[in-house]
């Protein structure tokens, strides 16, 4: 019968181009949404608090369109400019609120197109959607032709449904501005993030915005950042903590590392010395290496080795942009079994996970997300993480005083 061995190591993420996220170059692109209160430079300053570098440009004419950034020759011209890691793309504010039948052919197309101006100039430049929020008590002058944006959660889903569409079509980032407007609205109803006209943002809503990006942008939490923008200590801590909850509770909802290459595999010992290794890398160049001199650059190679031995098994994918590797030492004793590694014997499976992840030994366990927040901690042969949203986590093993550190990755059926 054929035994079936998943595993999971150190994974080291790199971009083959050398992205730095303690120094990012962004190109805003939208209108007064961005520009009240000057947006780029709070998360800059926010940046700079933690030791960071935001270069940024803009160009965010009043009631702009993605179809007038489209035409606009400013916008073209600056996306041209320099290879930027991100630009950001933000509608106009009414306009992916109205119908799905109307967005589909008015507001749809334009995100395609920019979209693709982007990644033609520079095929490493990330998209990034910045959902906006919808107006305080809703779209009065749309209210009578589309009676869903009458009201503010009418509207903001809307908004919701819209922008997760723009992301999901052009594989790209969604900043949840919008849902860290509805959170902090909900839980505390009397912080005022509108300005008099109940649609800009005042400086409690921009702040708010700004601790998104920095954490969508940089891959890093706010909720240590010394930066306050001049509001209240009290107000401070509340918004950071909103935005740091609304992105990395649904990291894979914003689509955060969602479309990054993930090189976790699957062995099976077909026979003897033969195994048959698996992945799930379709779309990216895969290269392998079997610890005996052997390589392969198929998706799911079959390997014979020739004799008994300790090898260390690894596999590589990567695009143009960025690469993902990971290994495991297995130790072959004889021809028809295979030994787990004797340096650190637990592995875990399956990968990726739904409800539950198991290990092949009883384990103290801590889980992480990539911004660093504990999620679980235990100690069993398995751990129950069908409270996790979709999405990547670390997790430390430890056993008889060593420490393992993995990734995996949370997806639901």
């Amino acid at each position: 019968m054929k035994s079936i061995i998943f595993f999971l190591s150190l994974v080291t993420f790199a971009k083959i181009n050398a992205q730095d996220y303690n120094k990012l170059s962004v190109l805003f692109l939208g209108n007064s949404y961005t520009y009240v209160n000057n947006l780029p430079q709070l998360i800059k300053d926010i940046a700079l608090a933690n030791g960071d570098t935001l270069i940024f440009d803009s160009n965010c004419p009043g009631g702009q369109t993605f179809q007038g950034h489209f035409y606009d020759p400013t916008t073209v011209t600056k996306v041209t400019s320099k290879p930027w890691d991100y630009v950001v793309l933000q509608a106009q504010s009414q306009e992916p609120s109205f119908s799905p039948a109307q967005v589909a052919t008015q507001t749809l197309p334009y995100a395609i197109k920019l979209d693709s101006i982007i990644k033609h100039y520079n095929a490493c430049s990330e998209t990034v959607f910045y959902e906006t929020w919808g107006r305080k008590y809703g779209d009065a002058s749309n209210c009578p032709i589309y009676p869903p944006v009458c009201t503010y959660n009418g509207m903001q889903n809307r908004l919701r449904s819209s922008y997760k569409i723009f992301a999901d079509t052009t594989h790209s980032v969604l900043s949840p501005v919008g849902e860290a407007f509805r959170k902090s609205i909900n839980l505390n109803p009397t912080l005022e993030l509108y300005s008099s006209d109940q649609s800009h943002p005042s400086i409690e809503g921009s702040y708010l915005a700004a601790c998104v990006f920095y954490e969508v942008l940089f891959h890093k939490s706010v909720l240590t950042n010394t930066y306050s923008a001049g509001i209240l200590p009290i107000n401070e801590t509340f918004l950071k903590q909103i935005a740091h909850t609304v992105v990395t509770d649904s990291l894979a909802t914003w689509n955060i590392g969602k479309f990054s290459p993930y090189a976790p595999f699957g062995q099976t010992v077909i026979s003897a010395l033969n195994y048959q290794f698996t992945s799930n890398t379709a779309s990216l160049t895969n290269t392998w290496y079997f610890g005996d001199g052997g390589t392969s650059t198929t998706i799911n190679p079959t390997h014979t080795y020739s004799s008994i031995g300790t090898y260390t098994v690894s596999h590589v994918v990567y695009n143009s942009c960025a690469s993902d590797s990971s290994t495991s030492v297995i130790n072959i004793l004889s021809t028809n079994t295979i030994e787990k590694n004797n340096d650190f014997s637990i592995e875990l499976y399956p990968n990726p996970a739904n409800n539950t992840l198991y290990f092949t030994e009883n384990s103290n366990y801590i889980i992480y997300d990539v911004f660093g927040k504990l999620c679980l901690m235990g100690s069993d042969i398995k751990a129950n993480i069908s409270s996790l949203p979709n999405g990547v986590y670390f997790i430390d093993l430890k056993l008889n005083g060593v420490t393992k550190k993995v990734k995996f990755l949370k997806q639901s059926q």
